[in-house]
């Protein structure tokens, strides 16, 4: 949304909004999916999935039907903050609920499944924009958001199931077998606490994440979402931006954000469904290097049609982020995946917030905007350098393509 609307309140003077506060705004709101991605992957480990989603998706729509109603810059930067406390907590809780309720052969497919959400609805947004920008003004953008996330909690609330690992661990079998059999899984689906016998408790997620096999890439992980986000994130921030500045009206540049999402969504599914058939590392690592070739083309400043086909390209590549949180989730065991995916996807944030303040400066430079696409094709080609340095040492890696997985982490 925040994309969408960026372009009208730099147009009308919104608070007396520039470019580097602009960029500042837009990077609170992904402070707040940092911290809530660290919280919530690790509260979820330890209190369980669904009360976890529940609150977070109660945050995100709360927050954002505030934001129509903030009275300063300062207030509205406040309310984006709180409402990505909500936005980056959902997410690690539900990739990990969701492994547990889908075939293990097809995991990584099933995570981009559930991450086309976010494309899809910046698609919608970038629609809706279009029309309603016009004639009913940037507000009411953020009154449907909220109020499309308050409807989404009733139907949560009702229909979620907890973690079946986490149900076992805890000791709680016969609503984990009712859970196994309403949803046709087996129970447990695997081991629900790797290798640490005891109850669990506070320290054995982060005990199991940096056990030897592990380790490294615990490390490489947050570095790659990083460079994964600043990418996405940067892009969908300023994209309609950037291209107003070469030139192109407010409708046309929204017409690139709608490629961007459409190529994401597409992205998100192809993607994770060859990761799975040949591999995380060589597809991800690809996807990233693609993308990093598209960004530069976008510096020759080819023509509308050309870019716009470029713009979708450097969408279905720059979800190979997505892809990334499929490979943490497959790499970990169930009692360490909801911390694993949380700490890549709570400190990989932080290229998310730097991305669009970096931008917002590069933008208000004497540099110009090339320089924007050569910074966001320079994130790419690191991500896929790293992506190929994972050690073939996780809970995937050890499993014979030929036989379902058997989880066991090594002695830490």
């Amino acid at each position: 949304m925040y994309g969408a609307v960026l372009p009208t309140l730099l147009q009308n003077k919104q608070w007396g909004i520039t470019l580097a506060s602009a960029g500042v705004i837009g990077s609170l709101s992904l402070i707040g999916m940092m911290v809530g991605a660290l919280l919530s992957g690790y509260v979820s480990d330890l209190i369980g999935r669904r009360p976890t989603v529940l609150a977070c998706v109660a945050s995100f729509s709360v927050f954002t039907l505030l934001c129509a109603v903030a009275p300063s810059v300062e207030v509205f930067g406040l309310f984006r903050l709180l409402a990505g406390l909500g936005f980056g907590g959902a997410l690690p809780s539900v990739i990990a609920l969701t492994m547990e309720y889908v075939p293990v052969e097809r995991r990584q497919f099933y995570n981009g499944v559930v991450q086309t959400g976010f494309p899809i609805g910046g698609c919608l947004v970038a629609f809706l924009a279009i029309f309603m920008l016009p004639n009913f003004g940037w507000v009411s953008l953020f009154v449907l958001g909220g109020a499309v996330g308050l409807a989404l909690l009733a139907i949560v609330y009702r229909q979620i199931p907890e973690s079946l690992a986490f149900l076992s661990s805890r000791g709680r079998h016969e609503e984990a077998r009712a859970l196994a059999e309403r949803y046709g899984v087996e129970l447990p689906p695997e081991p629900a606490v790797g290798t640490v016998t005891e109850k669990p408790n506070w320290s054995s997620s982060l005990k199991l994440m940096f056990a030897p096999g592990f380790r490294v890439a615990t490390l490489l992980f947050p570095v790659i979402g990083f460079c994964g986000l600043l990418l996405a994130y940067g892009m969908n921030t300023w994209i309609p931006q950037l291209l107003r500045a070469s030139g192109y009206d407010l409708g046309s540049a929204l017409t690139f954000l709608v490629a961007f999402y459409l190529g994401s969504t597409i992205g998100m599914l192809v993607l994770a469904g060859l990761a799975d058939r040949w591999g995380s590392r060589p597809v991800i690592a690809g996807g990233f290097l693609c993308g990093a070739l598209a960004v530069t083309f976008l510096t020759m400043h080819p023509p509308q049609a050309v870019v716009f086909a470029m713009v979708l390209v450097v969408g279905f590549c720059a979800s190979s982020q997505a892809a990334v949180a499929g490979f943490v989730g497959v790499y970990y065991p169930a009692a360490a995946r909801g911390t694993a995916l949380g700490a890549s996807l709570g400190l990989g944030r932080l290229g998310a917030v730097f991305g669009p303040i970096l931008v917002g400066l590069i933008m208000g430079s004497s540099l110009g905007t090339s320089w924007v696409f050569y910074f966001f094709a320079a994130a790419a080609l690191l991500a896929a350098l790293l992506i190929a340095l994972v050690p073939r040492t996780g809970m995937h890696d050890r499993t014979a393509p030929s036989t379902e997985p058997q989880e066991a982490a090594p002695a830490a």
